[in-house]
């Protein structure tokens, strides 16, 4: 693979806290009378969603029940991939627009099935676990797991490490950054 198409065109940043370090383990019911959610979440969907779709290359369309009513909704898809130990894994991964139940918030569907729990890095600092998402030149989209203190300390991509550090400062629980658009969120 030749470097342009390992260039980094889009990144999403998301704060794992520790329900979120459930949802990774299907263990996130922390109430009896809740479902046990399994998915991450991204708000607002207004600026997420049109993130997810330049990013996800497959556009299907679902039938979902909703107060007795049929719809039909966009699902994106596409392949991800990252490291472990053994090597590259890949798995579809689908991303779904907002439930009437959660109101623009779209979700990262079923995390827990792909088994990135023991990738997820406790910051030496006591700074934020990050959940991080590239999309390459190529269409490829990798999955990482980091550390506030890598973000800000290490060899990062000047572009990246400074949005980083911007979204560290506004506090919010996610991000991304579109290279190619020059969009992002938060606005900065």
């Amino acid at each position: 693979m030749n470097s342009s198409s390992q260039v980094i065109e889009r990144v999403l940043l998301q704060n794992i806290e520790d329900g979120d370090r459930r949802k990774f383990i299907a263990k996130s019911n922390d109430a009896a009378s809740g479902g046990g959610a399994r998915d991450l979440r991204f708000r607002p969907e207004t600026e997420f969603f049109p993130f997810f779709r330049r990013m996800f290359p497959n556009k299907t369309f679902k039938t979902r029940k909703a107060k007795g009513v049929a719809s039909q909704i966009e699902v994106l898809s596409g392949t991800v991939i990252w490291q472990e130990p053994t090597g590259d894994k890949s798995a579809m991964m689908e991303i779904w627009p907002s439930t009437d139940a959660r109101p623009n918030e779209c979700r990262i569907a079923r995390i827990s099935e792909f088994a990135l729990d023991s990738l997820i890095q406790t910051d030496p600092n006591g700074g934020r676990s990050v959940f991080m998402m590239f999309q390459q030149a190529n269409g490829d989209i990798r999955l990482y797991f980091t550390t506030e203190t890598s973000l800000r300390t290490q060899n990062w991509d000047p572009r990246i490490k400074k949005f980083a550090q911007d979204w560290f400062a506004d506090g919010c629980k996610s991000a991304f950054l579109d290279l190619i658009t020059k969009g992002q969120y938060p606005h900065g």
